[in-house]
């Protein structure tokens, strides 16, 4: 760029570095590159359960369809069959309850060699919650038809709800890999408090 005269006869340099906004634009459009395709990656597909509504009454009732509920407790899980025909008594809810607890840390290294803060979370047995899914999928059935809806307490972590959304995709799979299930719904623990949850932890 040109220079500017200082008023004494002298001209200033005012030579402009572009060089260091050229690398904050570089970083600034790698940062959302990267970004986007992680956002992309890691979705979880969810559907969000609202109660409904209506002014006008059906003229017939809907058709009950079996649904698999699945409530996220301090203390574990529970888990029941809803509108279930063949098998009314899975419509009480299954006790699956925590097995002990793990610790995680937040910051460099592992477990034993932490360099950030050490948080203990209790562990959910995953394990126990795919097989009874499994089961409940079978008595319903419907297969992979069966509609399973997920809610968590206001005490229980966020971890906890992505973890417990993951092994119901993960419940059932083809020779692919790809889960043969439908989004799961999220809701609200009062949405299930009519079917058949009276008391949570």
């Amino acid at each position: 760029m040109g220079g500017a005269s200082t008023g004494k006869g002298g001209v200033a340099d005012a030579t402009l570095n572009v060089v260091p906004f050229i690398d904050l634009l570089a970083c600034t459009i790698c940062f959302l590159l990267i970004s986007a395709v992680w956002t992309q990656m890691s979705r979880v597909d969810v559907d969000q359960a609202l109660p409904k509504a209506s002014k006008t009454p059906p003229k017939e009732p809907p058709k009950k369809e079996p649904k698999i509920n699945v409530a996220i407790t301090p203390t574990g899980y529970l888990v029941n069959l809803f509108n279930s025909e063949t098998k009314p008594e899975l419509g009480q809810p299954k006790k699956i309850t925590t097995i002990g607890e793990f610790k995680l840390c937040r910051g460099k290294g592992g477990t034993t060699d932490c360099r950030g803060t050490m948080e203990t979370f209790k562990r959910y047995d995953r394990a126990k919650l795919k097989e009874t899914l499994a089961g409940f999928m079978k008595d319903a059935g419907m297969g992979d038809k069966v509609k399973i809806m997920v809610a968590a307490s206001d005490k229980v972590q966020y971890l906890h709800l992505i973890g417990t959304l993951d092994t119901i995709l993960h419940s059932c799979e083809d020779a692919e890999g790809k889960s043969c299930l439908k989004n799961p719904s999220v809701g609200d623990l009062n949405l299930l408090r009519a079917e058949g949850f009276t008391a949570f932890d």
